[in-house]
């Protein structure tokens, strides 16, 4: 796959999607301040819920993922067949 720009316009929303060239450059993923008291605190209250922070985290992570693949199933069926 060349490092070229590509462009294709999403047919449920009608927006121009860009999909950047992959760069080596790792950029540096910053905590916000006051993180970890809340990281704390939500574990806190999940585990006083019987539940495990991690779990509800994964959940997360995935409806992340979910709402990503679906917004752009049409950009991403496109790139596949332009990679095929």
């Amino acid at each position: 796959m060349n490092n070229e720009e590509r462009s294709i316009q999403n047919e449920s929303t009608g927006k121009k999607i860009t999909a950047k060239p992959i760069s080596k450059k790792k950029r540096s993923n910053v905590k916000p301040e006051g993180f970890q008291e809340f990281e704390a605190l939500a574990k806190g209250i999940l585990e006083g819920q019987d539940l495990s922070y991690f779990e509800w985290l994964h959940k997360k992570h995935q409806e992340v993922v979910l709402h990503f693949n679906l917004s752009n199933k049409d950009f991403i069926a496109e790139m596949v067949k332009k990679v095929e």
